[in-house]
């Protein structure tokens, strides 16, 4: 499908604002391929126009393919490499609940956008848990090696009941939508009076996306909205949430994997860093590393 095929379509800002400015461009060259839906791709080019509104200084893109397209691009998906970070994705999710659990400790959890079902099978010690996601590899692959609830859906066509859940979790998922107002509407609905929800998203504002700027790795074809803890806040004001922690979030991955990360870094850099776990044969290693571009955030129903 090429880019005239997808539908382009301008989009106003979640504010209702037209008026804005664009920041970075990499128009759409090629054809979409369920790759670019997957958690682990590594083609960060060709994400479009990237645009920040003049009036509440929200960054998305804009034009975008619609939502048709999109919608069957998440469910047409298959990530096979997820799983060779399986270690590491366990490890994260624990990191998850154990910011979640400064402030809930047990109930019923609804993660959105579950992928494999890692947070999943780690949240089930404490909560009661169960999961939609839109592929239809991944919702599989949850059941089958977890065997969690998950329902291989959109959240609107999940159909799920009204305050049904006393947590709420996205993790790195708010970015690939298109109605993030939408979205967070249907989690109040969802969530009990008083019930948390969590968020894990890319900082567009962090100063790796400054420096970085059109090669940072959080501007990429499946990513939408691109939001700082300012914007992500004011957001859920809106939506009837009140924010009580926000802060950086990092992850641990081999360092393999964290060498992977590298292609749009500067060359310098990427040389060196593989140089280096090559020579000390340390690829399989686990490290932590917090780069400061990415943020937690967890707010309660008000």
């Amino acid at each position: 499908m090429t880019p005239d095929e997808m539908k382009l379509s301008e989009a106003a800002c979640l504010c209702g604002s037209r008026e804005h400015k664009t920041l970075y461009e990499r128009p759409y060259p090629r054809v979409f391929v369920p790759e670019d839906f997957n958690a682990t791709t590594d083609r960060f080019d060709a994400y479009g126009r990237i645009v920040r509104c003049s009036s509440c200084r929200l960054v998305f893109t804009n034009p975008r393919p619609d939502d048709a397209f999109i919608t069957e691009g998440y469910a047409a998906s298959a990530d096979d490499q997820y799983a060779d970070e399986a270690p590491s994705r366990a490890i994260n999710a624990h990191l998850c609940l154990a910011t979640i659990r400064r402030f809930i400790r047990e109930g019923r959890l609804l993660e959105v956008g579950c992928a494999a079902g890692y947070f999943l099978n780690a949240a089930r010690s404490d909560f009661d848990v169960e999961g939609v996601e839109p592929s239809r590899w991944a919702a599989e692959s949850a059941a089958r090696r977890f065997g969690v609830a998950v329902h291989a859906a959109t959240l609107p066509e999940a159909r799920l009941a009204a305050e049904g859940y006393d947590v709420v979790v996205l993790v790195d998922v708010i970015e690939h939508l298109t109605d993030p107002v939408g979205a967070l509407a249907e989690c109040r609905r969802l969530l009990k009076p008083g019930g948390w929800l969590y968020l894990v998203t890319p900082d567009i504002d962090s100063l790796s996306a400054k420096v970085l700027r059109g090669s940072w790795w959080g501007l990429r074809p499946a990513h939408f909205y691109y939001f700082s803890p300012k914007t992500l806040s004011a957001l859920l004001e809106k939506a009837g949430f009140e924010t009580a922690l926000c802060r950086s979030y990092g992850r641990m991955f081999t360092l393999d994997y964290w060498s992977s990360r590298l292609k749009n870094y500067p060359a310098l850099v990427r040389v060196f860093v593989e140089r280096t776990i090559s020579t000390m044969q340390v690829r399989d290693k686990f490290v932590y590393i917090n780069t400061r571009d990415s943020f937690e955030l967890v707010a309660r129903k008000t």
